[in-house]
C-alpha cells in the first residue's frame, strides 16, 4: 500500500499528464475512436491529480514530529522503507561515483510541504555518525570504473560547456567536488582561474598528475570553510556537478558559498529529480536511491532551495550526459540482477558513447541576490 500512496505523493501535473496519455493512446488502439482517447485522457489527468491531493491532505494531517531538514515543517512522512543489504562499513565503493550499490538505503522520508525526500538518519540521534563515516569513505574513494569511461564524462561536460558558455568564458571558477578533473579538462582553456576542492585523496592526486597547473584543495568542504583555505578569493561562478545531493546540509552550503561569489555571480549545480516521470515509474527501484544521496530534491525544492540561501533562479534544465556502452550495460545488469561485472576484454571493446537523457537529472542556474 505504501508504494501506491508513495506514487501519489510525487506525482505532479506533467507526470500525470504523461501517465494519462500512455493510458489514453493505449485506449485508442483497442477502441479506435477519438472520443474515446479524449475521454479517458481527461478523466485519466484527474483520477491522477484527485488521488495526488488526498494524499497530500492526508500527509499534513499525520503528527510524526520527524521534521523535514530541508524546510523544517515538522512531520515528515515515510516514503519508502528501507532496502538496506549489509554493508561493510569499511566499504568505500558504495561512495564512488560510478557506484553500483543501487537500492540499498536505510528509511526515505518525504517532506508534504517542499516535496523533497532525504534519508531518515539524517533527522536521526546517528546522524552526525553517519556524516563522519561518509567525510572518510570520499577521502578513500577510488573510483577505478570512473576512471576507465571517463572519455565519455568529457562529452557530458564538453556540451555542458557549449550550451552555457557564457557562465565559464574568461571567468574566475571554483568548483567543489572536482573528482577526478572531467570538468577541468573541458573549462580549462576558457576560464581565467580554475579552483577547486575534492575529499578523495586519489582523485586529486591523479588530478596534480595530469592537470599539474591546476589548483585543487584536497579536503571536504566543511574544513575549507572551519579553515578559511580559501582565503578572500572571490569567483564569477560557482559550479557543484552532482555533489548537492551529497551534502549533509546544502542550504547552509549554499549560503557559506554566496560569500564568495562577487555581485552579480553565479551558482550552478546539476542533481536529480525525484519529480521525473521516470523516477515515479521506478518508484522504489530508482537507481538513484542509494545510501550515498542524502537528498532527493523537487523543482520546487531546489528553487526553495536558492531562494533561501540568496539566490535567485536564472534557468533549470534537464540535460544528457554521455557514458560508454560497456558502463551502460554494466549499469543495466547492476539494476536488475544485483551483479557487476567487471570490464573485461569484451566490454572494453565497447566504449563508444551514448546519449542517456531520462527526464531525471537537472541542471540549476542562480544568480546572486544577496550582496557581499
Amino acid at each position: 500500500m505504501i508504494y501506491i500512496i508513495s506514487f501519489f505523493r510525487r506525482i505532479k501535473f506533467k507526470s500525470a499528464f504523461n501517465f494519462s496519455l500512455i493510458i489514453a493512446i493505449f485506449s485508442f488502439i483497442l477502441r479506435g475512436q477519438l472520443d474515446s482517447f479524449i475521454f479517458t485522457l481527461t478523466t485519466s489527468v484527474f483520477v491522477f491529480q484527485f488521488g495526488s491531493m488526498l494524499v497530500n491532505l492526508w500527509d499534513r494531517s499525520q503528527k510524526t514530529n520527524l521534521p523535514c531538514p530541508m524546510c523544517s515543517y515538522e512531520h515528515s512522512v515515510l516514503l519508502y522503507p528501507s532496502k538496506k543489504k549489509h554493508i561493510d562499513p569499511n566499504f568505500v565503493g558504495s561512495y564512488a561515483c560510478s557506484s553500483f550499490d543501487h537500492g540499498k538505503y536505510p528509511d526515505i522520508r518525504f517532506c508534504p510541504i517542499c516535496k523533497n525526500g532525504f534519508l531518515s538518519h539524517l533527522i536521526g540521534k546517528e546522524r552526525a555518525d553517519v556524516i563522519n563515516a561518509g567525510f572518510h569513505m570520499y577521502e578513500s574513494v577510488i573510483d577505478s570504473t570512473y576512471i576507465e569511461n571517463i572519455k565519455s564524462r568529457y562529452r557530458t561536460y564538453k556540451n555542458i560547456i557549449q550550451k552555457y558558455n557564457s557562465y565559464f568564458k574568461n571567468k574566475d571558477i571554483l568548483e567543489i567536488g572536482s573528482y577526478y578533473g572531467v570538468f577541468i579538462n573541458e573549462v580549462q582553456h576558457i576560464a581565467k582561474s580554475y579552483t577547486g576542492i575534492e575529499p578523495s585523496n586519489h582523485g586529486c592526486e591523479y588530478v596534480r598528475n595530469k592537470y599539474p597547473n591546476i589548483s585543487v584543495i584536497n579536503s571536504n568542504l566543511e574544513n575549507v570553510m572551519a579553515k578559511n583555505l580559501l582565503g578572500n578569493k572571490k569567483f564569477d561562478t560557482i559550479v557543484l556537478w552532482d555533489v548537492i545531493e551529497h551534502l549533509s546540509s546544502p542550504i547552509d552550503t549554499l549560503r557559506s558559498l554566496n560569500k564568495f561569489l562577487n555581485d552579480g555571480g553565479h551558482i550552478i549545480f546539476s542533481t536529480i529529480n525525484i519529480e521525473s516521470t521516470f523516477s515515479i515509474i521506478l518508484g522504489p527501484f530508482w537507481p538513484w536511491f542509494m545510501d550515498m544521496h542524502y537528498y532527493y530534491f523537487s523543482d520546487r525544492g531546489y528553487v526553495d532551495m536558492l531562494h533561501r540561501s540568496g539566490y535567485i533562479i536564472k534557468a533549470h534544465h534537464h540535460f544528457k550526459y554521455f557514458v560508454s556502452i560497456a558502463y551502460f550495460i554494466q549499469k543495466v545488469i547492476s539494476l536488475i540482477f544485483d551483479i557487476q561485472l567487471s570490464n573485461n576484454h569484451l566490454l572494453s571493446k565497447l566504449n563508444m558513447s551514448i546519449p542517456i537523457q531520462l527526464g531525471d537529472t537537472v541542471l540549476v542556474i542562480g544568480k546572486k541576490e544577496r550582496p557581499s
